[in-house]
């Protein structure tokens, strides 16, 4: 279950504690530190910074990323980074629960669907120390030239967002909320305040207000948070759950809005839990009312 005890790992899409031992520290700090000096001046460059993963992207998708239970299909390259060698290529059709090296599991979670990209990872969250056979030795950085086809949900996922869309619906109708949009993904949302300027878009960074409150218990704020982007924590919309990464790219700067959110969109059949017990339910619908403080 996906931890709130800073309020950090709460509402992200998935939180990474990174490296742990010295001496993986000390490589990953080595091999990001490549990276980024590679990278310097180019442009439409994604970073993650809990990991590391660079995505150097040349076609951004309109699709989501992908989820947790989605099937995502892939087609792909893949290099070792320091001399261009190739070690694989083909397509793939996959899950983020599958086994594969964690650089894809970031990648793919923060990439939108139909998005073309290069995929740059350092050794940790691929192969690590140990490589993976004679094609790709231990510490080795990774690249990808990816092209994302499609995230599709699977027929559960798509059978509970049917049935979560029409309580939400439902609900709305019995509170008299009249001027709620509902947007084609399943998110329902009322813009209380519009904002000026920008609208915010996948890779901005956020200063929000937020507050999380169940569907069936709206008179009970579960948390409250204010975030603000910094080294260790972007606050783009990618680094939210699937139905904030949705609302928060229909808001202008200064915009204060409640966000109605389906299950699958927040947080799924796991739920979530603060390590003192289950804090929202698995399959819960919830409400956020958040305020777009500032945008980078």
């Amino acid at each position: 279950m996906v931890g709130i005890s800073l309020g950090l790992c709460f509402i992200i899409s998935a939180c990474d504690d990174g490296p742990e031992q010295p001496d993986e520290l000390a490589r990953w700090n080595e091999e990001v530190a490549i990276i980024d000096s590679d990278l310097a001046g180019v442009t439409n460059v994604v970073k993650d910074p809990a990991s590391g993963v660079s995505m150097i992207i040349s076609k951004l998708g309109t699709g989501l990323p992908g989820q947790k239970y989605n099937t995502l299909d892939v087609d792909y390259v893949g290099r070792r980074y320091e001399d261009k060698v190739v070690f694989d290529q083909g397509s793939i059709t996959f899950k983020l629960t599958d086994n594969l090296i964690e650089g894809w599991k970031v990648a793919f979670s923060k990439l939108p669907a139909g998005s073309e990209a290069k995929l740059i990872i350092p050794s940790l969250y691929a192969y690590g120390a140990n490589g993976q056979g004679a094609s790709i030795p231990g510490n080795t950085i990774l690249e990808f030239d990816v092209k994302f086809n499609e995230a599709t949900l699977s027929a559960s996922e798509a059978s509970r967002l049917g049935t979560d869309s029409t309580a939400i619906d439902n609900y709305l109708q019995a509170k008299g909320i009249n001027d709620a949009i509902k947007d084609t993904t399943g998110l329902r949302y009322v813009i209380t305040t519009p904002g000026i300027g920008p609208l915010a878009s996948w890779y901005d960074r956020l200063s929000l207000k937020y507050t999380i409150k169940l569907l069936a218990d709206d008179t009970n704020a579960i948390i409250t948070l204010e975030r603000s982007p910094s080294d260790e924590y972007y606050s783009r919309p990618v680094d939210y759950i699937m139905g904030m990464m949705i609302g928060l790219q229909k808001l202008n700067l200064g915009s204060k809005a409640v966000l109605y959110i389906p299950s699958g969109y927040a947080f799924g059949p796991d739920g979530a839990s603060d390590g003192a017990g289950t804090t929202i339910p698995a399959n819960a619908n919830i409400i956020i009312e958040v305020e777009v403080v500032n945008i980078q």
